[in-house]
């Protein structure tokens, strides 16, 4: 076997790899439940509260639960379980998607794009603050005529 010329290389490329392991062991640091800061909804109506669940659940898998209740103090649940590599899995009990496909860029953001009915819906991004205690949900979505449009929810951990 011939000698390694390059010994610090080596170190390098097994420091990094038992880094990738350890960070695939880690939790996402979005799994928690949150809670929306209804105050800050800008819509007629607003909804009592919105909470938001996401867990790890089995072999690599996320499993997302979202409870609206509305001003009339009837709650709309719904979830899926997805695995953050793009493949489309079915929601139950939203009236927005009944389809979604999820990404995880990183350990701070979530990507979802969403369709109901099989039309697109829409995209959502859910990016961490940098405290770790808050989280900014960017939902894009569209008018009839297509016109796309912008909304920002602020979360808080619960």
């Amino acid at each position: 076997m011939p000698p390694l010329r390059h010994p610090r290389i080596v170190l390098w490329v097994l420091a990094l790899l038992s880094s990738a392991a350890a960070f695939a062991n880690q939790p996402h640091e979005l799994a928690g439940t949150w809670m929306v800061d209804v105050s800050r909804l800008e819509q007629p109506n607003p909804p009592k509260s919105v909470t938001l669940v996401l867990a790890q659940a089995e072999a690599g898998a996320f499993k997302m639960s979202v409870a609206i209740e509305a001003p009339d103090g009837k709650v709309m649940h719904s979830e899926g379980t997805f695995k953050p590599d793009g493949s489309a899995v079915r929601v139950q009990g939203s009236m927005d998607v009944d389809v979604v496909s999820m990404a995880m860029p990183n350990s701070r953001t979530l990507v979802m794009g969403g369709g109901f009915g099989g039309h697109p819906a829409s995209s959502r991004v859910w990016t961490l603050s940098d405290d770790g205690k808050g989280m900014i949900e960017i939902a894009i979505r569209h008018l009839p005529d297509g016109t796309p449009y912008v909304r920002k929810f602020y979360w808080t951990r619960k």
